[in-house]
């Protein structure tokens, strides 16, 4: 109930023209709830209420509001409407070919409508998306401090299923996974450009968005975000920074050293090191056709899980390659196991393999659900919306920082859903429009320059 009744007020003060709360109760959907308003508290999924939003807010604008005009973004739309008439085609596929009902369709399709979420975050003013910016950055911050007591007391602060926490093996720390979604942003936006928030406390939050990340006790997530942060301190020129970043990381991580040198290490067969190895020596193959998920390491699982659902599709139809495995959830268990019997995978809670899904990698996800060239489609969302806010990483800082914010999703998008879960797509999406809105606003006032130049008979000074 209340999750339905957030979403009514959210729709309310849309319409009521309260753009800025509307558009931060719609993040909280997109966002899970912030680890904190979660499906269980909700007592419905967040992706169902965003889908909601989406959809009645997508008809009004449509009718209602007038084409804005300070964009020029019709390359991301380009792919935008491309992949939605995939999906359509796709919709058509898992109806005619794999004989799903309505019902199977829409409850295993819903979440892949998310991104249309971007039509009407474009008519949105530049000065609702800053405020929501900062506000993001206080909630992050707050639950970042949650999850850090969460890990580090193994209390039941933040709202989670204590049967998906486990015990990690070699720290003997109790590993949670609700840290918070926009952790890597913020901790970007503290180190890299501060400025941006115009607060007081970002240089403290600095500290507790570093220990929240060492908290994860991800070697992937650890090891890629400080190779993204050392990168782009790097691009920036900030050698201080640097060895500051690196003095006050050591500090931090001192009385984890321990720990944080286990979990890295592992046991030796299972050492980032050896997996990497057991990759390249068949030890996916091997994965796979024996089974043996729980005596190998987490990036070969992970490979030997996307490489199953390869294989399989090699044996398949053209169709079954390009549209996928059939848009259904892993909860229409009857269907799915008629159909499928992967090995690998995560049990659901009748004790059955999770065919279609896992949160492991976002690869293993696309090419289930949209095929290959689905999910090449899907990726080129991605690329576009990384290599624009690169183009123009020297003119703003929040292309700076979106490059920089991308590139690290798709580097865990090897360990994690960053990238198919397209409740992520929100904070891209606002930081591309903030971006594009002033690149547009500068080129038409550099027009606006030259033609009133023109008109005067001025000519353009040569500069070289």
């Amino acid at each position: 109930m209340i999750g339905y009744i957030l979403l009514a007020l959210g729709l309310i003060l849309y319409l009521l023209e309260l753009r800025k709360l509307s558009l931060f109760i719609f993040a909280t959907f997109m966002l899970k709830g912030w680890r904190v308003l979660t499906d269980e508290v909700l007592d419905v999924k967040n992706f169902d209420l965003a889908f909601i939003f989406i959809f009645v807010v997508l008809a009004f604008t449509i009718f209602t509001e007038k084409k804005t005009r300070d964009l020029n973004d019709r390359h991301l739309r380009y792919w935008l409407w491309a992949f939605l008439v995939f999906l359509v085609l796709d919709i058509s596929f898992s109806y005619t070919h794999y004989h799903f009902t309505g019902y199977q369709i829409l409850q295993g399709s819903r979440a892949s409508f998310l991104f249309l979420s971007y039509f009407f975050l474009r008519k949105q003013k530049v000065e609702d998306l800053l405020w929501l910016n900062r506000a993001f950055f206080y909630i992050t911050l707050v639950t970042s401090i949650l999850y850090i007591l969460e890990v580090f007391l193994n209390l039941p602060v933040l709202p989670y299923k204590q049967d998906t926490a486990k015990i990690d093996e070699y720290t003997g720390i109790m590993r949670y996974y609700n840290f918070p979604p926009l952790l890597y942003w913020y901790l970007f936006v503290s180190i890299l450009s501060p400025h941006i928030l115009k607060s007081k406390i970002t240089f403290p939050a600095i500290f507790v968005f570093i220990i929240a990340l060492f908290a994860t006790l991800g070697r992937t997530q650890i090891a890629m975000t400080s190779i993204v942060l050392l990168l782009a301190l790097i691009i920036q020129g900030k050698a201080k920074s640097i060895l500051t970043a690196v003095f006050v990381a050591m500090i931090l991580v001192a009385p984890f050293a321990g720990i944080i040198g286990n979990r890295f290490a592992g046991k030796f067969n299972d050492s980032t090191e050896n997996e990497i190895k057991s990759v390249f020596n068949g030890g996916i193959q091997e994965t796979v056709y024996l089974g043996n998920a729980h005596d190998v390491g987490t990036f070969t699982y992970r490979m030997a899980w996307v490489y199953e659902r390869a294989e399989y599709l090699t044996t398949r139809p053209l169709s079954e390659n390009v549209f996928g495995l059939g848009l259904i959830s892993d909860s229409q268990s009857l269907t799915i196991n008629k159909l499928y019997n992967f090995n690998l995978g995560l049990l659901d809670e009748e004790g059955e393999t999770q065919q279609l899904s896992t949160p492991d990698i976002s690869y293993g996800n696309l090419l289930t659900k949209y095929g290959y060239f689905g999910g090449v489609l899907y990726l080129c969302i991605w690329f576009y919306l990384m290599f624009y806010l690169f183009k123009y990483h020297r003119k703003s800082d929040y292309a700076f920082l979106g490059a920089a914010l991308t590139l690290n999703m798709f580097l865990l998008s090897f360990s994690g859903t960053t990238i198919s879960d397209q409740g992520n797509f929100i904070f891209p999406f606002i930081i591309y429009l903030m971006v594009n809105k002033a690149v547009t606003e500068k080129k038409r006032h550099n027009q606006y320059i030259v033609a009133n130049n023109e008109d005067n008979g001025d000519s353009i000074p040569d500069n070289r």
